[in-house]
């Protein structure tokens, strides 16, 4: 299958330039807190790094890929490999998606082998930006790369002020259209910007959203 359009992909670095230059007060920087890495769930494998704050949780059955472009290639082929035939058509999708993302800096990029869905991260200066102002230019972003639907919730991050977009977006593959379900959820700790992108239809991604801990 081929997939002809990823713009939501771009949302990360287009986010990142508005974030460097916008014209906010100065942050404060929240003091550092031990960081959780217990596994959201029995079976759960935890994918952590202390330096940059974040631990998140994933599902036994998922596979984490590489974030270099280098090493990104090799690793989704098997992922495509040994997917089933029925699940290859939104795998593709999703790892089209994975490359695109790691393409932008991602720090974590995970898919489930049996839906297509994918998780990544990013982290990004938020140059003093709150939360509702990074979400509110993500959202922008969104809509003018041809997301439709979106909807914006006041969520919670480990006990941070989050939001989280819903949105949808169009594809066209061989076998026509699909229209995808996505969403971001949005965390500003300590300086940082945190948004976690989840895509597909798996009952995996609000157990995905809800184990992401920060420092």
């Amino acid at each position: 299958m081929r997939v002809r359009r990823w713009s939501v992909a771009t949302t990360a670095v287009t986010l990142a330039v508005s974030l460097f230059v916008a014209c906010s007060s100065k942050a404060t920087t929240e003091p550092r807190r031990p960081l959780d890495t217990r596994p959201a769930a029995q079976g759960s494998v935890v994918v952590s790094d202390d330096a940059e704050g974040y631990a998140v949780s994933l599902p036994p059955s998922w596979v984490k890929l590489p974030t270099d472009t280098g090493s990104f290639d090799a690793a989704a082929k098997q992922v495509l490999e040994n997917a089933s035939p029925a699940a290859k058509p939104a795998v593709t999708i999703g790892l089209v998606q994975l490359r695109s993302a790691v393409r932008t800096g991602v720090i974590v990029a995970a898919i489930d082998p049996a839906t297509g869905a994918t998780a990544n991260l990013v982290t990004l200066g938020a140059n003093g930006q709150k939360v509702s102002e990074v979400a509110i230019g993500a959202a922008n972003r969104l809509i003018g790369n041809g997301a439709t639907d979106l909807t914006r919730e006041k969520v919670t991050v480990d006990g941070i002020a989050a939001e989280r977009s819903r949105f949808r977006n169009a594809f066209s593959g061989d076998s026509g259209p699909v229209n995808l379900s996505e969403s971001q959820l949005y965390v500003v700790r300590r300086g940082q910007a945190f948004i976690l992108t989840l895509t597909g239809e798996s009952a995996d991604l609000d157990g995905i959203a809800s184990s992401l801990k920060l420092a």
